[in-house]
């Protein structure tokens, strides 16, 4: 392949606008708050001179000191960046190059548009050699994938909300359900933290066999038997697995019997109709989404054709970054920030399983705590939310005598929205699902 021809990214900018932004600034300083918000930072300008003279300009802004060629060439000055930008003469030059700083917010917009241009042929230019340089095919596809996700679109919309404009439709949101919440299905749990919302980090751990995948697929059929889009990243449990277990959860048959030949023929007539109706709920499952360049790709494509509205993986620590790093801590750090990152941009909830270390088992209390998380690195603060799934008959079937009680608690360790608690339901081991408890409920089926 040849990359003899470099891309001309220099074409890439308008000088007018970058001078019209910083001439804006400069004769109206009122503007400066309307300017920030579009261009966060000094780099979204592609003339060196024109980056130094916009930080400066935010420099004495953000110090609150008057703003004027006076207050510029003097802190220019200070710094032995006066020459650089082309002395006193130039930024004569720029403030005669506007009017009025009344297209201000105009100039910004088409900066921000070449920014991002320059971005996409940038990143153009770098998957163009990624194919003639060392290495196997998945480790290219992963930088591909990686150079991919740091291409952030721009956000349409205003960079601000009035509450006064929004305040009664929220409200009303709010009243009606309308706000992007997924209930889970349990009514103590929905209590307690009203479902998943849009945009939500949402972490569910436990020990390894204690249900935190069962828990995970009753949450999926709920959902889907309510009319949401659902999609599960199994990268634990091969697709079919996964999908006999929903069956043997939906027909309440125990699936060591099917797997032994001793189902009843009544239980197979439930496992038929119960497949049938399976089929008319939107769940999708996929053994790919190892990175989060994986999971971001296959969120983005399948929420525009399968509606899908949640995602759950399970579970954290069989991803990767797909790149070497320090330690498995930071890696952890990495994939749990991307994540966040993804929930937020796709605007759907993000449920994440996650092991727990073995300090919990040590402890005389088997409770977890939020310092029982395996591998945490940010988890802690990068999660809106953070359950744990507890059974004691987890811990007591090896005791004498041991009885089951099925009783199964969802600790609410962390909840950005709401208060923290712990959610009372039954484990029915035979048919490995969760149920609601009932006020009735006296012992395990």
């Amino acid at each position: 392949m040849n990359h003899s021809k470099r891309l001309d990214i220099d074409k890439l900018y308008s000088l007018e606008a970058e001078a019209g932004v910083l001439g804006s600034m400069i004769i109206d300083p009122g503007c400066i708050a309307k300017v920030l918000p579009m261009l966060p930072r000094s780099d979204a300008l592609y003339l060196p001179e024109h980056r130094t003279i916009y930080e400066a300009l935010v420099k004495v802004y953000v110090a609150n000191k008057p703003i004027d060629a006076i207050s510029l060439r003097t802190e220019l000055k200070e710094q032995g960046k006066l020459d650089e930008i082309g002395g006193v003469q130039y930024i004569a030059k720029i403030m005669e190059s506007v009017p009025s700083s009344a297209n201000a917010v105009y100039y910004a917009g088409i900066v921000r548009a070449k920014e991002k241009e320059r971005q996409v042929l940038s990143a153009v230019e770098t998957v163009a050699r990624i194919p003639d340089e060392p290495g196997g095919v998945d480790e290219k596809i992963r930088q591909i994938q990686d150079i991919a996700l740091e291409l952030e679109p721009t956000k349409s919309g205003p960079d601000f909300v009035e509450v006064s404009k929004v305040a009664t439709e929220i409200a009303g949101a709010m009243r009606d359900h309308r706000d992007g919440a997924v209930a889970t299905g349990f009514n103590d749990l929905d209590e307690l933290i009203h479902g998943f919302y849009a945009g939500e980090f949402a972490i569910l751990a436990g020990r390894p066999s204690i249900g935190k995948s069962a828990l995970m697929l009753d949450m999926a059929l709920n959902m889907a038997k309510a009319g949401t889009g659902v999609l599960v990243f199994s990268l634990e449990m091969a697709e079919r697995a996964l999908i006999e277990r929903a069956i043997c959860n939906l027909a309440c048959v125990d699936a060591t019997k099917t797997q032994s030949g001793t189902a009843a023929e009544d239980d197979w007539n439930e496992i038929y109709k119960q497949a049938f109706e399976l089929r008319n709920l939107n769940i999708i499952l996929s053994k790919v989404g190892g990175t989060p360049e994986q999971v971001a790709g296959l969120i983005h494509r399948l929420k525009q054709t399968h509606n899908i509205q949640i995602a759950f993986i399970d579970y954290l620590q069989l991803m990767t970054t797909g790149k070497k790093s320090e330690s498995r801590q930071q890696e952890v750090t990495t994939i749990s920030r991307k994540l966040k990152a993804i929930a937020l941009r796709e605007d759907v909830p993000l449920v994440v399983l996650s092991q727990l270390n073995r300090q919990v088992d040590a402890r005389e209390d088997h409770r977890p705590r939020m310092s029982d998380l395996r591998e945490s690195g940010s988890i802690e603060q990068d999660a809106d939310l953070v359950l744990f799934v507890y059974r004691a008959d987890y811990y007591q079937k090896d005791e004498p005598d041991f009885q089951p009680s099925g009783l199964a608690e969802v600790i609410v360790s962390k909840n950005r929205r709401g208060p923290v608690g712990k959610a009372k339901l039954v484990f029915v081991h035979d048919y490995c699902k969760f149920s609601d408890l009932s006020p009735n409920y006296v012992g395990a089926m």
